[in-house]
């Protein structure tokens, strides 16, 4: 069976309980629920967006394909001599249609915005059925919508090109889940504008609903505002970015972990500085699979950092020790490891989407292209000096501001799927570092700065278009 847009719409739901909601009332566990008679109170509406949450530890999202392909396709990770043969396209720079991590993205971001897309639709039948319950509704209905916008700006940051490609952004983005009818399996593709406003409502109407500050590997209203900040930059709506990033910095519910407990970030889950994050218990574990195997040195270790990253950290940078010095058993004998997943092959660690320092480099970037430099400034100062504390005062204005400001992007979020999409928003070329030295340069614009839409959705769905290049 084709697995394509038009086989997910069609598809029974199966809900996954995650390990934050063991309170839970769960649905025939381990049983397809009709995705029509699935949410019919608050019991069965919470269970249906742990299920939403479940799909995000795929490994053909954010379980290890939105971390490693991003990076790998740039200057931060190359593909180890002895490797499983895992993202060898991706490496090389010949990605194409038929590619199975291209397909798995695909599918598993698509899971995520049709299964919210049925909360949302069964959630909001509940409102007046049970008005006092209400508040509760409305939270996990604007988690649904918050999930659903992430899903929608992640396929479009995948398979399009960036907001700025084009003047109006009318260029091809992706097809848009808004509601399930079973008549229409063979949705074309939307505008990235009507993408990111599709985005944005989702994200509006989110806010509105949830009433939580913070939850523990839960969307709030504040991890949605800090997904909002980010969806704004992209966008290039910096004033929007700088209010909404500002919203999240002074919430006075998050901080940046002080430098001396720097690697509690990736050993502490629910940590002060994360906002969202995705939960991996030891019975989630994804084992050969998962993200700390696909890194650690007694695993695969099949992607390691390029030399030309840790050339950028200063000896003093405490975030070099989210880098393991070391050799491969029978590869290289000097390499460099990441270790953003301290518990490596034991059990997969908690995946962090959004985090405080973001927000901080999100509000420079937006306060640096807006001509506010001293501001700029300051946010970029606050970053860096938690990663050292003798760093030296920022300096730059105007382009070489921005400069400095995506270099610290690169440093501070370094594999944690940000850099490409950093680069291609930017206008800004690609060297793909293959490693031994070899280096692919590639222009912007470059057709395969994004990724082809899978073969299986072109042959299943003929009002799909596929991206120039392919």
């Amino acid at each position: 069976m084709k697995k394509s847009i038009k086989f997910i719409l069609v598809i029974f739901w199966t809900f996954l309980s995650i390990s934050c909601s063991e309170d839970f009332l769960e649905i025939d566990p381990e049983q397809n629920v009709a995705a029509e008679n699935a949410v019919i109170d608050l019991s069965t509406l919470q269970t249906a967006v742990n299920g939403v949450y479940s799909n995000l530890q795929s490994n053909g999202y954010y379980g290890r394909n939105l971390y490693v392909m991003p990076e790998l396709m740039a200057d931060n990770l190359y593909l180890s001599l002895r490797n499983t043969g895992r993202y060898l396209d991706f490496n090389n720079f010949v990605v194409s249609e038929e590619d199975s991590y291209v397909e798995s993205a695909w599918n598993s971001i698509y899971e995520v915005a049709v299964n919210a897309t049925r909360v949302i639709e069964g959630g909001e039948n509940l409102l007046e059925q049970f008005p006092g319950q209400e508040a509760q509704i409305k939270q996990l209905l604007g988690e649904a919508y918050t999930l659903r916008s992430l899903a929608h700006f992640d396929l479009v940051r995948l398979f399009a090109q960036p907001y700025n490609f084009t003047a109006d952004a009318s260029h091809p983005g992706i097809p848009l889940i808004t509601e399930i009818n079973e008549n229409e399996v063979s949705p074309s593709r939307n505008s990235v504008n009507e993408v990111y406003q599709h985005i944005n409502s989702d994200l509006s109407t989110a806010v509105s609903l949830m009433t939580e500050a913070n939850q523990d590997g839960r969307f709030s209203v504040n991890a949605a505002y800090a997904l909002a900040a980010r969806v704004a930059l992209y966008e290039e709506e910096n004033e929007k970015a700088i209010t909404y990033s500002t919203n999240v910095i002074e919430s006075s519910v998050f901080s940046l972990i002080p430098n001396e407990r720097y690697m509690e970030l990736w050993s502490v889950d629910f940590n002060e500085e994360t906002l969202m994050e995705v939960i991996n218990t030891i019975a989630d574990n994804a084992g050969t699979n998962g993200l700390g195997h696909f890194f650690d040195v007694t695993g695969y270790a099949d992607a390691l950092v390029t030399e030309d990253l840790v050339a950028t950290y200063d000896e003093s940078d405490v975030r070099l020790h989210a880098i393991l010095e070391g050799s491969k058993p029978g590869a290289e004998e000097e390499a460099y490891f990441v270790n953003k997943f301290p518990n490596g092959t034991l059990h997969d660690d908690n995946i962090k989407i959004l985090r405080l320092a973001e927000q901080y480099l999100i509000r420079a970037e937006a306060y640096a292209k807006t001509g506010q430099n001293e501001l700029a400034q300051q946010d970029l100062q606050v970053v860096m000096s938690r990663a050292n504390p003798g760093a030296e005062e920022v300096g730059e204005v105007g382009n070489e501001l921005i400069d400095r400001i995506l270099l610290e992007r690169r440093k501070e979020l370094a594999f944690e799927g940000h850099r490409l999409f950093d680069l291609n928003r930017n206008k800004r070329g690609v060297s793909i570092d293959q490693g031994e030295g070899n280096v692919i340069e590639a222009s912007y614009p470059n057709e395969k700065f994004i990724l082809p839409i899978p073969l299986s959705e072109i042959n299943a769905n003929t009002n799909i278009e596929q991206n120039p290049g392919y």
